[in-house]
């Protein structure tokens, strides 16, 4: 259920993607798009783009590192974006299957609002690089995850175009930059090659958008793309990966802000092994907690089914029974122990280069972590399904803020994807800042955290925290300390200028 959306041609379903026209812009959004048809023209000899496409990054309230592992988790997207302007050259804007050419010219304004790189590449057949992990790889990553949708219908004509990029999603910080990126140049390339977007719906393109990802050599599961094309404004989401892809809107609580604020480290996740490495773990505590060697997909919430329970918290305790904390499984035990070969079990499991670099598994502790904090975003969506029906939202907001805690702790202790300047800073945020509760959001291993504050204490939550987390400079790793509220915004859409 996603908020209709109207063009010139009349009413869109809600599933559909959104095709606005200029009186249908969201009024927060004019002035960075007007910003950018500026460039755009600049650049490109007074010409006209023909639309404009846009993605949300998001900020993931609670359920960090589960949806690779079937479970369920609650984002929202966020009020920063990608933006790309995209219009034909004067010698290519005639038919487009008579074209005699097939390029991309990405062009790049960065947060100087000069034109800081320009990449062009062959449109045909787009490839993407794993080893070079520059910005336009994630444009590509759209481009071929549309070409080889439209290959399964027979194919793509020629594309002669210029696209301009721009955003304001801090890059590696765990407000998915990378997905709102890939997202945004999908629908570029879907509506470039198709002439519309009506060949998928939302939940379509956004798996679309996780497989495409997937390229640049990230094992995601699929939440980053989903929250940025299904998101509606005003409200959280919940997404299950269980069967497909579900999703539900959340209302949160009335009178409380979500503030993200950056510890200053920062990290991309596919230029590292640790989150492929974790995605391996999982596979393989699955297996050995259901036995299971059959299946070439076995998540842990298939475990959970296995297992015979109905909640992940008592698959927890089942994990908790069943697997050793240390030392750390090799696999050639756990290979054992399913009575399969290391070889064969590697193959299923550890698909990538940084999996296959691990000596020891913490099995244990990662399928501790993913149930319990499954059974977390279970209970966090529940309560904020009580808000404003008679219950005390100060208890409700209360309830959530613990959950935020207890879920940071878990990703800190049980799934090692914090740090030290996470930790410090969420705890800042607690205890100087009157966060009710606060955690890392995204991947970790720096980036970003999530306060819920309340709405009275905003301000002087961002001032006490700058204080105390950055100092009288107010610089953190040589930048400005970053820290700003957001309402749950609206999902992607394209603009169309003509």
């Amino acid at each position: 259920s996603i908020v209709n959306c109207h063009t010139m041609s009349g009413q869109q379903s809600e599933d559909a993607i959104p095709v606005l026209s200029r009186p249908d812009l969201p009024g927060n959004h004019t002035a960075a798009i007007e910003s950018l048809l500026t460039h755009y023209s600049k650049t490109f000899d007074n010409s006209k783009p023909e639309f404009v496409a846009r993605a949300p990054g998001r900020v993931n309230l609670i359920g960090e590192h589960i949806d690779y592992c079937g479970y369920s988790v609650l984002p929202m997207a966020i009020d920063r974006h990608i933006l790309i302007a995209v219009g034909y050259p004067s010698n290519a804007r005639s038919n487009q299957n008579e074209r005699s050419s097939s390029t991309l010219r990405i062009f790049h304004i960065d947060s100087s609002d000069r034109p800081a790189a320009t990449v062009t590449v062959e449109a045909d057949g787009v490839a993407v690089d794993k080893e070079n992990l520059a910005w336009h790889q994630y444009v590509l990553c759209g481009f071929r995850g549309v070409q080889d949708y439209l290959l399964k219908g027979g194919g793509f004509p020629q594309l002669d175009i210029n696209l301009m990029v721009t955003g304001d999603i801090p890059s590696s910080s765990g407000l998915s930059s990378s997905s709102a990126l890939v997202v945004c140049s999908a629908l570029v390339a879907m509506r470039a090659y198709t002439g519309s977007l009506s060949l998928l719906d939302r939940r379509g393109m956004a798996s679309l958008c996780a497989t495409a990802e997937r390229y640049i050599g990230t094992e995601g599961g699929g939440m980053d793309q989903a929250i940025s094309l299904c998101a509606r404004p005003g409200q959280a989401m919940w997404i299950n990966f269980k069967s497909g892809l579900e999703t539900r809107p959340v209302n949160l609580p009335p009178g409380y802000s979500w503030v993200v604020a950056h510890c200053g480290q920062v990290l991309n996740k596919a230029a590292t092994d640790q989150f492929n490495q974790r995605v391996a773990e999982c596979r393989l505590a699955a297996r050995l907690l259901s036995k299971n060697t059959d299946s070439a997909n076995m998540r842990l919430v298939d475990a959970q089914d296995a297992l015979g329970v109905t909640q992940p918290g008592a698959a927890a305790d089942l994990a908790a029974q069943r697997l050793r904390a240390e030392p750390p499984y090799s696999l050639a035990e756990v290979a054992a122990e399913l009575s399969v070969e290391s070889s064969a079990l590697s193959a299923i499991c550890l698909t990538s280069e940084a999996a296959k670099r691990l000596a020891g598994f913490q099995l244990r502790q990662r399928a501790l972590h993913v149930f319990n904090e499954a059974q977390r975003v279970l209970d966090f969506r529940d309560a904020c399904g009580r808000a404003g029906s008679g219950d005390n939202d100060e208890n409700l907001a209360a309830r959530l803020g613990e959950l935020m805690n207890a879920s940071h702790q878990s990703c800190s202790e049980l799934y090692n994807c914090s740090c030290p300047e996470l930790d410090r800073l969420c705890q800042i945020c607690r205890d100087v800042g009157g966060a009710l509760g606060s955690r890392l959001t995204g991947a970790g291993w720096g980036g970003c955290c999530v306060s819920l504050v309340p709405d009275s204490r905003v301000e002087k939550f961002l001032s006490s925290v700058r204080d105390a987390f950055a100092g009288p400079t107010g610089l953190v790793g040589g930048r400005p300390f970053l820290a700003f509220a957001s309402s749950p915004s609206t999902g992607a859409y394209l603009l169309q200028l003509n």
